[in-house]
């Protein structure tokens, strides 16, 4: 008798092997290097800063001697305020810096559950200054976290990732431009807070020269009142129409020492020390 046999197996169906299944493989995440983060930090900070320095020369320039402290304080609250804002607004949702994005990296939330919200990216911000308040140790951090995180990450419940792979020479490329940004960056800070260029500084010493030429315009009204000039600043004070408030500016503007009036029958020579970091000495005379 002849044996039939019958297939019970869909011929189009492949069979499947016995056995567990390979599980399909995760893609990992890379987070981002520090180097990669320096840089991109400074490229969003030149694209707040820059603009505003520039600015503000032209503002400061036009108001001249009029030009107050408190100005200058003022200027510099508007211009942090405004790179935390810009942070802020490109760090939440799905969007990204321009630093970030010609980096390749994103901001996300620490458990890699999607994108920041306004408060967390709000707060990540704010923790920049927090990490600079603490002689940038709050930076620091990421060098001995395992994923990077500085501190104003941890206060934003964030993590920087990579979003584009790079090549070696682009990370090279990377390394190197975060060394001359980094260079750039503190000399320029050290210019602008000790250097000759620091806008409180020229401030004091504007306005030390300022005090000089009122000191010098009241020696002329002593001349045509009295027939001479005098070394006497208290004397000086009475003819100003208000000597008390003169007395004051003096004493906010110039260092209490180093003042000195040299006076000759025909002329005189005034000297002072502004009260810039440098101590720098100022002097007017007519001549």
């Amino acid at each position: 008798m002849t044996e039939h046999r019958i297939n019970i197996m869909d011929d189009n169906e492949p069979a499947v092997a016995a056995g567990p299944q390979p599980q399909e493989k995760e893609p990992q995440v890379v987070y981002a290097a520090v180097s990669e983060r320096f840089v991109a930090f400074l490229i969003d900070y030149g694209v707040v800063f820059i603009p505003c320095q520039l600015v503000g020369r032209l503002v400061f320039k036009m108001l001249g001697n009029e030009a107050e402290l408190w100005h200058y304080f003022a200027w510099m609250l508007l211009v942090n305020g405004l790179f935390i804002l810009y942070e802020t607004i490109f760090s939440c949702g799905d969007r990204v810096s321009l630093g970030k994005s010609l980096m390749g990296l994103a901001v996300m939330q620490k458990d890699l559950d999607g994108p920041l919200s306004f408060v967390q990216a709000l707060k990540r911000a704010a923790g920049y200054y927090l990490s600079g308040f603490l002689l940038m140790c709050g930076f620091l951090m990421a060098f001995f976290d395992d994923r990077h995180r500085a501190l104003h990450d941890i206060l934003g419940g964030s993590v920087v990732v990579q979003v584009r792979e790079k090549t070696f020479g682009e990370r090279a490329l990377v390394r190197a431009l975060g060394s001359l940004l980094l260079i750039t960056f503190a000399w320029t800070a050290y210019v602008q807070f000790f250097g000759k260029g620091a806008l409180v500084d020229q401030y004091y010493i504007r306005h030390a020269r300022k005090h000089l030429r009122k000191v010098a315009a009241l020696e002329e009204v002593h001349k045509a009142r009295y027939g001479y000039y005098t070394n006497d600043l208290l004397r000086l004070s009475l003819l100003s129409g208000d000597p008390v408030q003169f007395q004051r500016d003096t004493q906010k503007i110039l260092a209490p020492r180093g003042f000195r009036i040299g006076v000759t029958k025909d002329s005189y020579k005034i000297s002072a020390v502004a009260k810039d970091k440098k101590e720098t000495r100022v002097a007017y005379s007519p001549d």
